[in-house]
Parts: structure tokens; C-alpha cells; sequence
């Protein structure tokens, strides 16, 4: 009898299917975790962290060690030298995080302005960004000058400071506004002229006191073209005479077509430069609640509050450029 002949086996023409569900899957997970990241918050992250850190208290793996975390550090304060999830990412990639931090200083500035520390200032939450509105009346510059008074630099350097403590790698435009008096000097042939060197005058401010990153700030002068009160009288044309600063949200960012730098430096150029305007920051309020004598800061503990308050701000930047060189050494 003959051998029955065996049937040829049927090939598997949809085994791809196994692949591309694998990687639907991938891209699936990847896209709920960067949208995660956008939502989340510092201090409920800081709050998973320490819950992480109970649960998981052994040597960190990318130390070198067999655990997964290291439970004497923080995620956000030693994360590997390459991890996302640390402050400045927090201010790259978080809406909710750039949010939060614009309310805070519009909250703090208006707090001030109702106390009388501050005057001619203004600040309001926009499409743009943060908007902080500084009225001239000739006290910010003189009639036809650029020249920063005594006064504007005050207001500016309690402005920049708010901006500093919360964004370190922002966009800031500061745009010039005048009035429809017309000028004509060797200086300035006219109103475009001076509202962009005031502009400037602004940004080099910044850029002096603060450390700021030139590619982070633009200058515009509008002259007198978007007016705040159209009337003629002495009010209006105070009015019109301002400047505004705006702190872009990143969701813009593109549209100035900016070189962010900070971004393309090693993470101990980073820790330098923020350490930087942390000092900055720290000695202007230090020099504030001096200046309210001894009596009054010793009965408040405002020097306690204020140090403990920026041990806690420096925990993210502070002794970096150290754990990487340590990092380093030990592969």
C-alpha cells in the first residue's frame, strides 16, 4: 500500500501581527508617560518619591549598587546624571508646573503692590505667558532716556528675582511702549528708537544682576503702535509709557526661533550657573530683612525662615557637579 503522503505545512503569514502589537503597546505606554509628565505636580511628585524611597531603601542600581533606589537621596535632588525628572525638566516639560509658578509670583507681586512696597506695577496671566506691566510716568526713565533710574532698578531686581527663584531656562521678551509725543534727537530719531533701547536697557539689567542667558531674552520696541488708553490727556500718555515684560510659555517657544543653551550644557555647567543666581538670590534677601533691623528680624525669625526656605529651593542644584565627578570616578 502506498505511504500517504504528508500535507505540506501551511506558513504563518501574520506572525507580524505579534511584533506590531508589541510596539503599538511600546508606543502606547510611551505617550501616556510623557503625558504624565506634563500634568505633574513638584510637591505630589515629592510625595510618591518619599513613598518610593520607604518602599525601596536599599543602594541605587545605577550606582553601581543591587538595589533599584538609594534611600538616603532624592529623585529629584540626585537623580542619575542623565534622569529627566529633576526641577529643570519640571520647568521644561510641565504646563501645570510653568502654571503654578506663574500664579505664585503674580500672587506675590500683587501682594506687594497692595502692601505699598511696590507701585506702577502690574501683573496679569495671559495666552503669552506671565505679563508683568511696569508704568513709566518718567519714573522707570527720564523724558527721551533709556537710562534706568534708581527706582527701576529696585522694581526690576524684586521682579527678577520672583522670575529667577521659579525659571531658569524661559523665554523672556521685554517689549517697549511709548507714548504718541513725538521725539527728535541725535539719540533718538524717534519713538522706535527709544522703545527698543529701553527694551534693552531692561535686558542687560537682567542679564548683569541676574546671570540670565542672553539667547533667553529678546528685546522689542513698539513705539507708540499698541497704546493702553487712547485718549490724549496727561493720564493716557502715562499710561502708554511702559514696558512689559513677558515670561513665554514653552509651549511658544519656537516662535522666536531661540538657541536654548542652557539645555545643550553638562549637567555640572548647569549646577554652576544655578548655584549662581541662587546666591544672587539669596543675598537680596538677606540685604531686605537687614534693612528691617535687628529688632524686628529676631522677632520674627524671618533670617531662619529665609535660609531654611533656600536650603530647601538650592536641595535640587547644590553639590551636582560633585555626585557626577564621584559618578565618574567609580566606573
Amino acid at each position: 500500500m502506498a505511504k500517504k503522503k504528508k500535507p505540506e505545512e501551511h506558513e504563518n503569514l501574520e506572525r507580524w501581527l505579534v511584533s506590531y502589537a508589541d510596539f503599538m503597546t511600546l508606543l502606547f505606554a510611551t505617550f501616556v508617560v510623557l503625558y504624565a509628565l506634563s500634568q505633574i505636580n513638584v510637591n505630589e511628585f515629592k510625595k510618591v518619591e518619599e513613598s518610593l524611597k520607604k518602599a525601596f531603601s536599599m543602594q541605587s542600581f545605577w550606582d553601581g549598587g543591587s538595589g533599584v533606589m538609594n534611600a538616603g537621596n532624592s529623585l529629584l535632588d540626585e537623580s542619575s546624571a542623565n534622569s529627566m525628572i529633576d526641577t529643570l525638566m519640571m520647568e521644561y516639560i510641565s504646563p501645570r508646573y510653568e502654571q503654578e509658578s506663574y500664579e505664585q509670583i503674580k500672587k506675590e507681586l500683587d501682594d506687594m503692590v497692595k502692601s505699598g512696597e511696590l507701585s506702577g506695577i502690574n501683573a496679569s496671566i495671559d495666552e503669552r505667558g506671565l505679563v508683568i506691566i511696569l508704568n513709566d510716568n518718567n519714573i522707570l526713565f527720564k523724558s527721551g532716556s533709556a537710562q534706568l533710574s534708581e527706582d527701576a532698578m529696585k522694581k526690576l531686581e524684586t521682579i527678577g528675582k520672583l522670575i529667577v527663584e521659579k525659571f531658569a531656562m524661559h523665554s523672556i521678551r521685554v517689549e517697549g511702549h511709548t507714548d504718541s509725543a513725538p521725539i527728535n534727537s541725535t539719540i533718538y530719531p524717534s519713538n522706535w528708537e527709544l522703545s527698543s533701547a529701553r527694551s534693552a536697557s531692561i535686558v542687560k539689567y537682567f542679564i548683569d544682576k541676574f546671570k540670565i542667558l542672553p539667547d533667553l531674552l529678546s528685546v522689542v520696541g513698539y513705539a507708540d503702535t499698541r497704546p493702553a488708553a487712547n485718549g490724549k490727556g496727561i493720564s493716557d500718555f502715562a499710561k502708554n509709557r511702559r514696558v512689559e515684560i513677558v515670561v513665554q510659555r514653552n509651549q511658544y517657544k519656537h516662535l522666536d526661533h531661540y538657541q536654548n543653551s542652557f539645555l545643550k550644557m553638562d549637567k555640572s555647567e548647569q549646577q554652576r550657573r544655578r548655584n549662581e543666581q541662587i546666591k544672587i538670590i539669596k543675598e537680596i534677601d538677606n540685604r531686605e530683612i537687614e534693612s528691617l533691623g535687628d529688632d524686628i528680624r529676631h522677632s520674627s525669625g524671618l533670617s531662619k525662615e529665609a535660609n531654611s526656605a533656600y536650603e530647601e529651593m538650592s536641595t535640587d542644584y547644590l553639590d551636582e557637579s560633585k555626585r557626577i565627578e564621584d559618578l565618574s570616578v567609580r566606573k
